[in-house]
């Protein structure tokens, strides 16, 4: 069953599902309507279950019974061998299940060992990832380097020296499943009209990353610049409680008011219980929305009446304000309110509808929001959760499939231009503040879009480490390099030209070393922040 439901769902994340599944499940408070859909939209799955399940039950039935006889024990040397026998199949079993006379028994990490990363995932079992994330481990504390060396080659403490801290409002809206490729800056036909006037606008970040591949890992990415390097998402990992440097908690230290608003149902993925330990003194959801007639019957709000909405509700706290903004309708079942039927052309893929509608809120969400008095003294900051399905080789493969718009635009029209440097999501945060002006100093993992030093961005998967430069992806099953690829040249990863550049493979381990290093001490001691 387990590895059935991954046919569907892989599509959408890339990797074998993972214990995290059921907290999502347990977080959806209104499951029995989403999965009559699933069954409705998933069906050939569940004929394809229901199928092997039969062919089981038949092959089985076919088996013919082997008749064991009573051992009766006429002396001692039949018994020795009995033990014996007894003694030596129950050792295969044991190796067996652990994957052979290594000390630690083998666990998810183990498969990027035998195989490529893209092929990691055919390797694995879904039974064997959900078992062995069920018990959430620590991370591993490295030490690859000492604390001088960590210093001069990541800076994680941050400050902006001869700055003018300017107090605008700061909105942050998160773009659910907007991939680069359905906007101008892919190489299709895009999907999304109202974005892309928008980029003629802002300041757009052209090779720009997520660090996840759900909705759970791309929240506290963009809003605590915390990526989920790990098989549980921070969100529901043993770090969630962790102190995080945040908009919220930044900003709300020089007097800003602070909200998310998520128009799902109150319990989606626990942002509502995340939110506030971010440092969102406000939270609007569902249940604050009070309305049941704009519920789409699956995941929440439409779009369209709840950006409406958080319009309002902005223009009721006191300025300056921070407000997380994650939008929902561009979600799978893909669906658009009724009296959009057909009025979005569909395809080529079946979430075009759905992504057209969407931008077609976003529009109307500015269109609403250019009128109110806080507007022309706003940073808008718009980003996608996560990229989503495709059909196209490059934007299917592990840096495609990573390729997400970013862009920052002032209510002014103040901000404007293409900037080609490598962001990720967890690049936000920092950039945003360099732009704000903001002359404190303050703890991230990522980099200001202004920083000179290289850039790189960090993503995790099927028990592998990614990093991205402005040319190359690597793969890393730690500590060691595993891959190297030029996605400029070789769009479709077939090439690995690992150990082609020796000094360059040894300088990017190094700087992976150095990030992750850094990357798990800070969740092991809590020290996401400057105290």
């Amino acid at each position: 069953m387990a590895n059935c439901v991954d046919i569907g769902y892989f599509r959408f994340t890339k990797k074998r599902s993972t214990a995290d599944l059921f907290e999502q499940i347990g977080g959806q408070t209104d499951l029995s309507k989403l999965l009559p859909q699933y069954l409705k939209d998933f069906w050939w799955v569940l004929l394809l279950y229901i199928l092997l399940v039969i062919a089981l039950v038949q092959l089985y039935k076919r088996l013919k019974p082997i008749i064991v006889q009573r051992y009766v024990f006429t002396n001692l040397k039949e018994g020795v061998l009995i033990f014996l026998i007894f003694s030596f199949f129950s050792g295969c079993i044991v190796l067996g299940i652990r994957g052979g006379l290594q000390r630690i028994p083998i666990d998810i990490v183990n498969a990027g060992a035998v195989t490529v990363p893209e092929e990691v995932p055919l390797v694995l079992n879904t039974p064997f990832t959900l078992i062995k994330s069920v018990s959430q481990k620590a991370l591993p504390e490295y030490t690859f380097y000492d604390k001088l060396f960590l210093e001069e080659h990541q800076n994680i403490i941050h400050l902006y020296k001869n700055s003018t801290f300017q107090k605008q409002n700061v909105v942050v809206l998160i773009l659910e499943s907007f991939s680069k490729e359905y906007t101008k800056l892919g190489s299709t036909k895009s999907l999304t009209p109202f974005l892309d006037s928008l980029m003629d606008q802002s300041l757009v970040f052209t090779n720009a990353y997520s660090n996840g591949s759900k909705s759970i890992e791309g929240i506290p990415a963009i809003l605590s610049g915390l990526p989920s390097l790990m098989e549980n998402p921070f969100i529901n990992s043993i770090y969630a409680n962790n102190v995080q440097t945040s908009f919220a908690s930044v900003l709300g230290k020089e007097g800003y008011s602070t909200a998310f608003f998520h128009g799902g149902i109150n319990g989606t993925m626990n942002f509502d219980d995340w939110a506030p330990s971010a440092g969102y003194r406000n939270y609007f959801g569902k249940n604050e929305y009070g309305n049941n007639d704009d519920f789409d019957g699956f995941w929440g709000i439409w779009d369209e009446p709840f950006l409406q909405y958080c319009v309002k509700k902005m223009g009721e706290l006191k300025t300056p304000f921070h407000s997380a903004i994650f939008t929902l309708s561009s979600h799978h079942p893909y669906f658009v309110p009724a009296q959009y039927k057909n009025k979005f052309q569909k395809g080529p893929l079946e979430n075009s509808e759905s992504v057209r509608y969407a931008d077609h809120a976003l529009k109307q969400f500015f269109n609403t929001a250019k009128k109110q008095a806080w507007y022309n003294n706003t940073l808008f900051i718009l980003s996608a959760d996560h990229a989503s399905i495709s059909e196209n080789p490059f934007f299917s493969n592990v840096v495609g499939n990573q390729s997400i718009p970013i862009l920052f635009f002032k209510g002014d029209n103040s901000l404007q231009g293409k900037n080609n440097t490598v962001i990720s999501q967890m690049d936000i945060l920092p950039s945003a503040l360099n732009l704000l002006g903001y002359n404190k100093p303050f703890f991230a993992l990522g980099r200001s879009y202004m920083d000179t030093t290289s850039h790189k961005s960090y993503f995790y998967a099927n028990s592998t480490h990614y990093l991205y430069n402005d040319s190359m992806v690597y793969s890393f099953s730690l500590p060691d390099l595993k891959s190297a690829f030029n996605y400029k040249r070789d769009s479709t990863l077939g090439n690995n030209i690992l150990n082609k550049y020796p000094a360059i493979d040894a300088k990017i381990t190094e700087d992976f070393k150095v990030f992750i290093q850094l990357y798990n001490q800070t969740l092991i001691h809590n020290s996401g922040s400057v105290k």
